[in-house]
């Protein structure tokens, strides 16, 4: 598997996972992916496997201690000298889930956030969730005030 930052020509395959993997309401769209891209490429990895992309992870950087829904949105709030690494989405292809793709993702980001001198990684997931990031040495922090595709989201943080 190799691991990369993400590139233009990579657009539509992440699309096509993200669509796998999130309902509509949730799913990150075609423009946002694009916007992402442009904005903070340094906050977005590809999973390769060959030719293939698989998996992704991606966030904007920012000095807010929890993810809000302006985040997602263009001049929401990224800041390249911000503190903390925000995660909007990690995804992979599910034929390929339960292998390690998504956790080698989390590393890399983190090791990148890390020694680019970020003190705390920050994500929302579903209650479902909270146990897997965990592993990553996230906290849970309760709710979220983040009603992102009408779910219910926990803030998830970890110290780097």
């Amino acid at each position: 598997m190799l691991i990369r930052k993400v590139e233009e020509k990579d657009l539509e395959d992440l699309v096509w996972v993200e669509n796998r993997c999130f309902p509509e309401s949730e799913a990150a769209t075609r423009e946002s992916f694009a916007y992402r891209i442009e904005a903070f490429p340094d906050s977005f990895y590809v999973a390769l496997d060959g030719d293939s992309l698989v998996g992704l992870i991606n966030g904007c950087v920012s000095n807010q201690d929890t993810i809000s829904d302006e985040l997602f949105e263009p001049e929401g709030g990224h800041n390249p000298a911000g503190l903390n690494q925000m995660i909007f989405g990690l995804a992979v292809d599910p034929s390929y889930q339960k292998q390690g793709v998504a956790a080698q993702l989390m590393e890399r980001l983190m090791a990148e956030a890390r020694a680019a001198g970020r003190k705390k990684m920050i994500l929302t997931c579903k209650e479902g969730l909270i146990h897997y990031y965990e592993k990553f040495g996230y906290v849970n922090h309760g709710v979220s005030q983040s009603t992102h595709g009408g779910a219910v989201w926990y803030d998830m943080m970890a110290e780097l």
